[in-house]
């Protein structure tokens, strides 16, 4: 359920003309975090090899800093007990600007 909402998420655009479906979208994501679930999306955070959180591919020659280009599905964490577990991790492309 979380990835399809993220999918939807990534679907509306800020500016769409279709507030209806992202007012829906958004109650949906609210009703994940009522129930532990945080939902990140790391587009455009630094990507290094000790990053455990996300699977990367590298797009590119994969040289200097690295940047996630597009996520394809988000990283995802269970909040219990004031602490954070790790449900999926991310998968992402990751090259230079």
């Amino acid at each position: 359920m979380a990835n399809l909402v993220f999918e939807l998420e990534k679907k509306f655009q800020p500016n769409d003309q279709q507030a209806g479906a992202k007012r829906i979208i958004t109650k949906m994501s609210q009703l994940l975090e009522e129930e532990g679930l945080m939902i990140l999306n790391p587009l455009g955070e630094a990507f290094t090899e000790t990053r455990t959180d996300v699977e990367a591919t590298i797009v590119g020659d994969g040289k200097g800093k690295l940047l996630i280009t597009d996520v394809i599905k988000p990283v995802i964490y269970n909040r219990q007990d004031g602490k954070n577990m790790l449900v999926q991790r991310g998968v992402v492309l990751a090259g230079n600007k």
